[in-house]
């Protein structure tokens, strides 16, 4: 398809309702796709890695503690 022909078919479709209503329902779907597929993961990833290192740290701190209260001769260790 020429430039020209294609300049010709975009004068056309611009004042049509359907071709605006077409072009927004094109875009607003690219834009969930996007979202869905490559933003989303990213963020859950990023959520999930946050929450196992806070777990972690919560584990450690629990470890030391314990191993605090074993070394002073404490029987209590909650």
């Amino acid at each position: 398809m020429s430039l020209a022909a294609f300049s010709r078919m975009i004068q056309m479709l611009k004042g049509s309702p359907v071709a605006v209503v077409g072009g927004t329902i094109l875009v607003t779907g690219s834009l969930l796709f996007t979202y869905r597929k490559v933003y989303r993961p990213f963020v859950v990833r990023r959520e999930r890695e946050q929450a196992e290192a806070i777990a972690d740290y919560i584990f450690q701190m629990e470890q030391s503690k314990e191993q605090r209260q074993k070394m002073e001769g404490g029987d209590n260790l909650i």
